[in-house]
């Protein structure tokens, strides 16, 4: 497929896969009948977006307590290993 016929919002996270107003976030209501939909979100989520998408995982709630923050803090050091690598 090339790069010309993709439209001009390909892969842009922010602009196929926004954040709601609870803070996840939800395919955009244009992008449902779009051909390229499916490749289109891989691309958002992959690269700068997929570590986007790792961080707001690992900052949403989630159970308190000791298991929340073991939880938080075990997804926070994979994202970062995922970093730096």
């Amino acid at each position: 497929m090339s790069d010309s016929s993709r439209p001009k919002c390909f892969g842009d996270l922010e602009r196929v896969f926004p954040s709601e107003s609870g803070g996840l976030r939800q395919v955009a209501a244009g992008c449902w009948d779009c051909t390229h939909r499916v490749d289109c979100l891989r691309a958002a989520a992959s690269g700068q977006g997929r570590e986007t998408l790792y961080e707001e995982k690992a900052l949403r709630g989630d159970p308190e307590g000791m298991v929340g923050f073991m939880r938080r803090w075990s997804r926070r050091k994979a994202a970062s290993r995922r970093e730096e690598s």
